[in-house]
């Protein structure tokens, strides 16, 4: 609120008017016979702390850095056989950058191969072993079951034969047929009788080449099964062979750019990145393109204002200052013990490759929009980082200390404006209650307990 003020003659007119009288010689008599000089009349503006919602960012130079960057070292000793890249060589995830030269882990490998293919014919071999046991195990049963069949029939011989002589003796005994016939009768029953014997020794000898059969089979399955297992072992031995020899190829990890090549072709590379001071050097160095991260150093005083996701814009100098969006992609939470600053993370996406790291960027960060107090920045003065301004109280000009917070356009945060007590020994901070009535511009000229008539 404006309370705008005027002196007329020497008397105030309209409501609110305010006169400041400055009179020569202030504090003094006038000398008797002396003209007294007329009292000097300002048109003041008055206003009042009002609240204002500001828009609070924050500001902070910083640099951009790749997203990712990765020096590129050899996993074995080798040779550098081709370089397949330069320095500014765009690349693509999978490329191969770069060839060593391993002669030994190639003859290892060939080596490795071999075992495999002999493994996969004892394989073959075994297979055959094994249906050949299985058919004489057949075969085996079979003889068996024969042989028990056989055996039958020679029991049933044997009992034909047995009754047959029963009944001859008896006809001998009677005299009705010769001794002869019963003597023959008796040699048939015992050639079936040794039918019998022939039978279970037949039966015997099934069954013991079944279990000889069976245990071949066991055997030629045993024989399977290792061949199995060698060729399981031949063949991770060949897969670890060749993921060793996968790594004289030197392949891209990402989409980006090189940007320095370390070796030339011939070089003898062992391997390193493990702090290796003798060997110690990567082929190359590369970095992604497509999205770039730039780090800021925010101040303790604002770090409470960045939050994760936030949107946030950059300006590039060397690109003629256009600005990039992006967000807060994260912070350290902590601030360095010694700076007091918070390491603030933004990422902004880089199609074109615009921006590359190294560059130098000022970055703004977009917080919570927030309702303040504010007077305009006229109506402030600061001198060695201390901040006065005029209050109007019982009708003198008082100069007090303030607080101050953010700025935005012409407009100054105030916190709070220090109080002195009646006998004015001791100073309190307050805060602003917004009844305050404050000069729009800070008048230099004013003295502190200035007299101001209403």
């Amino acid at each position: 609120m404006l309370l705008r003020r005027w002196l007329r003659g020497g008397v105030a007119v309209g409501i609110g008017v305010v006169v400041i009288t400055a009179l020569s010689g202030c504090g003094k008599h006038a000398e008797a016979g002396a003209t007294v000089a007329p009292a000097a009349v300002a048109d003041v503006s008055l206003i009042q702390p009002e609240w204002q919602t500001f828009e609070t960012s924050v500001e902070q130079p910083g640099w951009i850095r790749a997203f990712e960057s990765s020096p590129l070292y050899t996993k074995i000793n080798g040779y550098v056989q081709k370089m397949n890249v330069e320095i500014g060589t765009r690349i693509r995830k999978g490329d191969v950058l770069a060839v060593l030269w391993v002669p030994e882990t190639d003859e290892e490998l060939i080596r490795k191969r071999a075992l495999v293919d002999q493994a996969k014919i004892e394989i073959t071999q075994a297979a055959r072993a094994l249906d050949v046991a299985r058919a004489n195990l057949e075969t085996a049963k079979s003889l068996v079951t024969e042989s028990k069949a056989a055996l039958k029939f020679a029991q049933a011989h044997q009992e034909r034969w047995r009754s047959e002589y029963a009944r001859v003796d008896q006809l001998v005994s009677k005299q009705v047929i010769d001794k002869q016939v019963r003597d023959e009768t008796l040699n048939q029953f015992k050639s079936a009788e040794a039918g019998v014997e022939l039978a279970q020794a037949k039966i015997q000898s099934a069954q013991a080449n079944q279990i000889e059969s069976a245990a071949k089979c066991e055997k030629a399955q045993a024989d399977l099964a290792a061949s199995n297992n060698r060729l399981l072992v031949s063949e991770a031995d060949y897969r670890g062979q060749k993921a060793i020899l996968d790594y004289a190829k030197v392949v891209a990890p990402f989409d980006g750019v090189v940007v320095d090549r370390l070796v030339d072709t011939g070089r003898l590379m062992q391997p390193g990145g493990f702090g290796n001071a003798k060997n110690d050097d990567p082929l190359l160095i590369v970095c992604r393109t497509d999205i770039v991260r730039v780090f800021l150093d925010v101040p303790e005083n604002d770090a409470v204002l960045v939050r994760d996701g936030a949107e946030a814009t950059v300006r590039v100098q060397s690109l003629k200052e256009k600005e990039f969006t992006g967000k807060v992609a994260g912070t350290s939470w902590a601030l360095d013990v010694k700076q007091r600053t918070l390491r603030v993370e933004i990422d902004f996406q880089n199609p074109t490759g615009e921006l590359r790291p190294g560059m130098y960027a000022y970055a703004k960060i977009r917080a919570n929009d927030t309702k303040v107090r504010t007077l305009p920045a006229s109506a402030i003065e600061s001198r060695d980082g201390t901040h006065y301004c005029f209050f109007v109280e019982d009708g003198k000009a008082v100069r007090g200390q303030v607080k101050i917070g953010v700025r935005q356009g012409t407009l100054v945060e105030v916190l709070q404006k220090q109080t002195k007590s009646a006998d004015g020994r001791a100073a309190t901070w307050q805060h602003f209650s917004g009844e305050e009535r404050v000069p729009v511009r800070y008048p230099s000229h004013w003295m502190d307990g200035q007299a101001i008539q209403p």
